[in-house]
């Protein structure tokens, strides 16, 4: 079976009414204020979490480097998926310890895994 990847997630997520995905719902399909640049940013954004996941102490803070860095090439109300994906690659109870790491900003977030 082929992996489920980072946009299949989130577009699951967003449908799933009890997920805890918080995202700007300005357009009727939050997806849609992505470009193609937001998107290669977050799907790099993605495999840095993953490896926060599976490395070591210098590859885990390398990640994190590489996050930090990545979010600059968001556009700045895209930032937010970059923080969902936490949970795509681990807990949802992680998003706001790691987020802090990488943003500096404090995010109240608490809930459950979305089904998908």
């Amino acid at each position: 079976m082929k992996e489920q990847t980072w946009d299949q997630w989130l577009r699951v997520c967003i449908r799933d009414k009890s997920s805890p995905v918080k995202l700007p719902h300005a357009v009727p399909s939050p997806m849609a204020m992505l470009t193609g640049q937001d998107s290669r940013a977050l799907g790099a954004i993605a495999a840095c979490w993953k490896l926060y996941t599976n490395a070591d102490a210098i590859g885990s803070r390398a990640a994190l480097d590489a996050v930090r860095s990545l979010l600059a090439a968001l556009q700045p109300k895209c930032r937010p998926f970059a923080r969902e994906l936490i949970a795509f690659a681990m807990d949802w109870d992680d998003r706001a310890r790691l987020w802090l790491l990488v943003s500096g900003e404090h995010v109240a977030l608490h809930g459950e895994s979305c089904s998908g």
